[in-house]
């Protein structure tokens, strides 16, 4: 058994007392000298104690090419939209602040994105209505949006975009 601050070796513990990100202050050790660092928001964090190393990985989109007439959006994730006729993306129900999703054009049919109830999608001043109702239209084959989520299950705002958009 080993003592506070001693390996099973016999040799003492390193000493380390604090480690410090960007925010939220100074985080120490626990009582075995772990301080452990934890991924979210579609980022992993991998331990590989035989290398003494972490792997951090993730925090781009993950992107598919749809073909559908209808897809649910998923957070963090983009679409390549390949279809022939119109495809209505629905926003997800929900959504954490800083959440994102981008829709790139590449079908003949384009494309239309539709909030659920108590959503609306914000494209530069303009703002859909508020629900089913609303909705923000591609009008070119090529056509490209990104969107962030501004208010948790709520608001979603262009913070970039190519083409012009038929807004409701």
């Amino acid at each position: 058994m080993s003592q506070a601050g001693m390996f099973e070796n016999g040799s003492a513990a390193p000493n380390i007392e604090f480690v410090t990100g960007n925010a939220g202050g100074a985080v120490g050790p626990d009582g075995l000298f772990n301080i452990n660092i934890v991924g979210s928001g579609g980022i992993t964090v991998t331990g590989n104690p035989g290398t003494n190393t972490l792997t951090i990985s993730g925090g781009g989109l993950v992107w598919t090419r749809e073909a559908g007439a209808a897809v649910a959006i998923a957070n963090n994730h983009g679409y390549f939209n390949i279809n022939a006729g119109l495809t209505t993306f629905t926003l997800p129900a929900t959504a954490a602040i800083g959440d994102i999703i981008e829709i790139v054009g590449e079908g003949a049919g384009g494309w239309t994105i539709v909030p659920n109830a108590l959503q609306s999608i914000q494209v530069g001043n303009t703002s859909t209505a508020i629900g089913i109702l609303g909705a923000v239209s591609s009008t070119n084959r090529y056509d490209a949006i990104r969107l962030v989520c501004r208010v948790a299950n709520l608001t979603w705002s262009a913070t970039s975009y190519i083409g012009t958009f038929n807004i409701v």
